[in-house]
Order: C-alpha cells, then structure tokens, then sequence
C-alpha cells in the first residue's frame, strides 16, 4: 500500500519531468517554498536508476555550457543542464566495483573524481570535455584513469585552485586525510597524509585568504572530525601540520561546514545533534587558526537533521535532509547570527530528525541555478525568486551590478584582465592569431575580430635613364630589405635612382594614417580675442595610438608658450615649450597619445596671449582628424559649451606602429642585349623608331616586349604595358 502523504510525489515524478513552476502563496505545486522556483525536475529512472546521494557541477569554459553532475548508489549520472527547463542525462558512469548508499565526487580543472564507500572502488577520474561531443545520450562512458592508493572512501575533497585531491574517510591513515596529485588529472599520484587526529568525516581545503597572516596563502583544511573542527597546513603534503582541534559541548557527530568567502566564519553541521532543538548551525570565528571560537548557533524553523551545506556569495545553502534546501543570509554572521530567507521543501511529509529526503546541493552555477539531489526521488532544478531576487551587487562600478536589486549582499567584485568579474576563470575573448594585426596575447577564445593587411601587388620596372618612382597607396612604409626594422620612407611613393645594377625596396602596406590635418583651418577675427587660455580647454578622442605632432596658434606677442595635454583622468601627460612671433605659429607638439576618451590640450602659461574665438564663432563639433582623433568640445560649461571653439587650429597628427601587411619586393631590373648596345646616359637623344621581337616597326606597342631604337645609336629593351 502506498503511504497517502506519497501519492503527490509519485505523480511529479510521473507527469512534471520538465517544466517551471513558480512559487506562489507558499507553494510551487505539491512543495512548501519561499523565494525558490522549481525550474525542472528529472526522476530516478531518467538518471540512471538507484539512489540519489552527493552531487556538484562544472561549466564548459569554451561553450559554458552548465552540467550537473549527480552521485547514484550504482554510478554517476553527468546531465546537460544549459536550459534549465529541458535538462537531460547525457552519460553514466557505472560504479567501479558494488553499488553503496555514499558516492562523492569533486571537479578540478575539466575533469571530475569519483570516490565511494564501496570496497575497492578506488577515485575513477572522468574527463569532462567529452560531454560536448556526445550525440546521441544517454550513453555509458568509462573512467579515464582509477586511482588504487585507496579502496573505500567516503568523500573527495579538491581545492580548484591547486592540482590536490584529499581523500576522506578512506581506508587508510585512520581514515585521515589521504593526500593525491592530481596536476596531471589521468595520472594521480599519491602525495602525503595526516592521520594523527583519526577520522575526517569532510573537510574543506583552502589556499587561504584570511586575516592570520602566519598562514596567508599557504594550503589550509578544515576538517570535520567526528567531534572536533580540526584546522590543518597542509602546505607542505608530505608533512601536514595540525594548526589546531576544537570541540564543542553539544557535539553528537561533527559532520560538515564550509567557510565564509572571507576566510573568518566556519558555519559547521553536526548530523546527530538535533531531536529536542531544531536543525542547529554552529558558527566559529577562525580569524586566528590558533585560537578557535565558537561564537554562535542558529536555531532553524524545523526539527530536520541537518547534512551537507556550502556558502556563496553572502548566502548559506543547506541540504537539511526532510526540510529541503534552505538558505540563509550571513550578513550578522560576525555577531554569531544567520537569517533564512529562502527554503524549497523537498519532502512536504514531514521534517522529522530522519535521513530522508535531500542529501546535498550545488549553487555555483553562473545562471544562478541550483542543484538538489533528492535521495527517493531524483534531481531537482530550482532558483531563487520573489524577495530573495531583490538581493545583489547594488554598486554600478562593480562588474556583478545589479541594476534590479534592492539591497547589497556583499557580492560586488571588480574586474579581472580580460573584462570579467574577479574571481572567474580567465577566458579572455580578443583574436587568438598570432599573424593578425589585432592579435591579443591575453585572449583564449576567439571572438572572430582578427583582421590583417592586404600586401601591395609586386612591381617590376625596367631601368631607364631616369630615377624610377614606384607608386602605391598612401602610408605605405618602404624598406630596404624584408628584415629592416626601420622604413625608409612613408607615403605614396618611393624613388630609386639610377644605376647600372638591379636593385629592390620591400614594401608593405599599412592601415596607419601620416600627416593628417584637422580642426578648424583658422580662426574667426571678427568673434575673438587674445586670451590666455589656461583655466579651460579643449578636449579631444583619440581612437588608435597617435602622435599629434603640430597645431597652429595665433600669439598677441613674442615669448614662451607651453602647451600641455591632460589624459582621461585629469593627469598631466605631456608638456611642451616653444619661443613664439606674434602671429601664426606652427607649434610642435610631439606628444604619443595612446587611444583614450577626454584627453585635454590646454595652455601652460599665461602669455604671450593666444587667440580664441568666443560664443559668436561658427563652430561645428566634433572635428575629426583624419580616422585618429575626434576633437569634441571644451570645458566650458554653460550655454556656449559647445559654440565656443578654443585656440588650436590645423592638427596635423600621424599614427604611431600600425599594423603592416606582409612585405613585397619591388625590383628594378637592368638589361642588356647583345648586338644593340647599352643604355647611355646621354640626355638629349632622339627616339628613331620602336620595333618588336621580329623587327617589324611598331608605332603603338601594348602588351608586348620592344626595342626602341635612338639617334645616338644605343636600343633600350623595353616591356610595354596598356599603352607605350
């Protein structure tokens, strides 16, 4: 007979495999909520079967792509959860021996390591980047390598940021820590132990950041040891250092905690304490490793038996067994105070002190997902909603803003190198082609941006008694041989003299700019004055890295000028100093601007006086400089901001290392043929006539090689294009 307060979870798990079901007036259909939608759910039997049991996550770097990845009593399930409406089971792991009620497993990098309490199971280690390439799921994969120092275990514990993975509860060193490599993640390799204080029942491993600088950045666990939180340096693997043991009156079985972001709170569960006091979450200040306090319980709503829990981002996620997921914020946890604002029920039956219902959860999913194992029944999707959404970075500096929340939680970060939030993995987009002109050392995926420079088409000329110029496109750099470092010349064109030898330049063509002008021409004189011009400014964009080289200035008197250019942020980035005449003055700047926004170019002294031009000018922002710069507008502020031009006329400004296509030689050849002479230098000799290859005169030759026959009795071989 099936128990009545069943049935409603027997038609879920038959009718609503997929599917949101919000939470609204308590409820997301048969399960008690508050501030938790249910996105989806998968059963048992979609999953491979079995008991439910621990379960984390990782996400694809290249594609993102989240799964989850689920502990079975019979094996591992890794389900495709990028639409968290329409999850599915992509593979199975078989467990590597029997089947067991405890299965764990832990990622590092992109592969997955899999421990449980079945004898001889060993760690299986599972390369995640196969998951992408699976076409037609679900399908059975094997384990790509079997760690063997260890039978049985009861869970894995992996620092991601260090290539370490601690076996707890094994059967061996007591059941203390078990200490592997994992940096080569096929090759695992055994490291060190601790087995001095007995059994670890969990742990956490830390590259720690906390306030007792004795032990910053070295390798800390926090051990859950049955009745004691046990800290540990296990810097050095082959010889851990116990820190310190600390035990606590109400002790039944010390079963798991995780720490704060900050590295100062450990929030730690205790499995058999609860029957007469609701679920129970001891809070310790680890400020000093040495020196342990307990300094706190929160008392939960319910009687449950409380088993695994993990912290992000200023929340607390408890897997508390028939009481389904809660979570709690830390905001007063330096006072020894937790406050729940969410919960989501998976077990509606009761919350009895029993081991039924959730076992574990995962909530470090970008999507803000979380995963919940339920051990009857299977996985469940669900997300935060309601006033919990209200909660987020409310700093807009910071790279996690949250324009729709209400109230900080604490979470805001800065950027990392590549644009993202610090702390995520550096997965920089830019142009990864080392031959491209915008290629980016820093970039790991490609974003499609990559371009190159076409190279200029090959020349070949026949050396006459002139100088030969070649001609192409302008900013073209021209260089004496395909290795120089240093162009010979910039520009259109390029002239080779005469000589007696064949000769070469090697060009390339460039996307850079050189010499060009912009700004007004001159000013207006009817609508001005002489003024010094060093309370306000002009301001400008500069859009690829450019040397403005000169502007002109109309001076009221003779004396030394300087002129000064500010950046962005205000900081002064370049001075110059030039004597001027009255009147028009080229003054040169040569200032090497890097691309930037509000730069300011300004007066550095009083006088001689400059003209600006004022309000009744005809002034038309923004005045572009060729593709370099933009100027925009002053800084003054009020009605004539932008009808007021300032006192710098005719930019001339160039770029600075633009990107080169590949070089092409250009070759001029000297030739002779036997029989009709040599070419003279001879200035004032008359052209006879022009034969071809047969000797037949041609008068309008095209396409085709000639001879030109002159009155001092010298031929000159010549290949003849369109028209001669």
């Amino acid at each position: 007979m099936i128990p009545r307060l069943l049935l409603p979870l027997l038609v879920l798990t038959s009718t609503i495999a997929h599917g949101q079901i919000p939470c609204e007036n308590g409820m997301a259909g048969e399960f008690p909520c508050e501030n938790i939608d249910l996105m989806a759910f998968l059963a048992l039997d979609e999953l491979g079967g079995g008991e439910a049991n621990d379960i984390w996550g990782w996400v694809d770097p290249v594609d993102s792509t989240e799964y989850v990845i689920m502990g079975r009593t019979n094996g591992t399930a890794f389900i495709n959860i990028s639409d968290p409406l329409n999850p599915f089971m992509l593979a199975d792991v078989p467990t590597e021996t029997t089947s067991s009620l405890w299965r764990d497993v832990k990622v590092y990098g992109d592969h997955a390591f899999i421990v449980s309490e079945a004898g001889g199971h060993g760690m299986q280690v599972v390369d995640l980047n196969q998951l992408g390439g699976i076409a037609n799921p679900p399908v059975t994969l094997q384990p790509n390598a079997v760690y063997t120092g260890f039978g049985n275990a009861h869970n894995i514990v992996i620092n991601p940021e260090i290539g370490r993975a601690y076996g707890v509860g094994t059967d061996t060193f007591a059941g203390g820590l078990h200490i592997v490599d994992i940096s080569d993640p096929t090759n695992p390799t055994a490291l060190g132990s601790f087995a001095a204080d007995g059994y670890t029942h969990d742990a956490q491993v830390v590259s720690y950041i906390g306030p007792d600088t004795e032990f910053s950045g070295k390798e800390i666990a926090f051990c859950f040891n049955e009745n004691t939180l046990t800290i540990l340096d296990v810097t050095n693997a082959s010889d851990p250092a116990l820190i310190s043991a600390t035990g606590y009156s109400s002790s039944a079985y010390t079963h798991q905690g995780w720490l704060t972001e900050d590295h100062k709170y450990v929030l730690l569960g205790d499995e058999l304490d609860e029957g007469a006091i609701n679920t129970r979450t001891y809070i310790f200040d680890v400020q000093d490793l040495d020196n342990v306090t307990l300094i706190g319980t929160h008392i939960g709503a319910t009687s449950a038996t409380d088993h695994n829990m993990y912290t992000h981002e200023g929340f607390v996620y408890q897997s508390n067994y028939t009481a389904g997921l809660r979570i709690l914020d830390t905001d007063g946890v330096e006072n020894g105070q937790l406050e729940e604002v969410a919960h989501f029920d998976l077990y509606p039956q009761n919350d009895a002190p029993s081991f039924s219902g959730t076992w574990s959860n995962y909530p470090y999913f970008p999507s803000g997902v979380i995963a919940v194992t339920h051990m009857g029944l299977g996985l469940f999707l669900v997300q935060p909603s309601g006033d919990l959404s209200i909660l987020g970075c409310t700093d807009p500096e910071a790279c996690n803003f949250d324009p729709e929340a209400l109230e900080d939680n604490g979470s805001c970060v800065g950027y990392n190198e590549c644009g993202g939030c610090e702390g995520e993995a550096l997965f920089c987009l830019g142009c990864t082609d080392a031959e491209a002109c915008n290629f980016s050392e820093a970039a790991t995926i490609d974003d499609g941006s990559c371009f190159a420079i076409e190279p200029p088409v090959a020349q070949t000329a026949i050396q006459s008694d002139e100088p030969t110029t070649f001609t192409v496109e302008d900013g073209t750099h021209w260089f004496e041989t395909e290795t120089s470092e240093t162009p010979l010349s910039i520009g259109a064109a390029f002239t080779l003299p005469v000589a007696t030898e064949g000769q070469s330049v090697w060009v390339a063509n460039s996307n850079g700019e050189y010499g060009v002008i912009g700004g007004k021409a001159e000013p207006d004189f009817d609508n001005g004055q002489y003024h010094p011009n060093n309370n306000y400014w002009m301001l400008f964009d500069v859009h690829q890295d450019a040397v403005l080289e000169t502007v002109d200035v109309y001076s009221a008197g003779g004396g030394m000028q300087t002129i000064e250019i500010l950046n962005g942020s205000g900081a002064l980035v370049h001075s110059v100093s030039q004597v001027l005449e009255p009147g028009l003055n080229v003054f040169t700047v040569d200032a090497e601007l890097q691309a930037g926004a509000n730069y300011g170019i300004r007066s550095g002294t009083d006088e001689p006086l400059l003209w600006r031009e004022d309000s009744g000018a005809e002034v038309n922002y923004p005045y572009e400089v060729g593709n370099l710069a933009s100027i925009t507008s002053t800084t003054i502020n009020g009605d004539n901001q932008y009808t007021y031009y300032y006192f710098y006329y005719n930019w001339k400004m160039s770029s600075i290392a633009p990107c080169l296509s590949p070089r092409v030689e250009f070759t001029v050849e000297v030739e002779e043929v036997n029989g009709l002479g040599e070419l003279s230098p001879t200035a004032d000799r008359e052209l006879i006539k022009t034969i071809d290859v047969t000797g037949r005169e041609v008068r309008n030759p095209a396409h085709q090689m000639v001879f030109r026959l002159y009155s001092d009795g010298t031929t000159e071989k010549a290949i003849v294009g369109d028209r001669d």
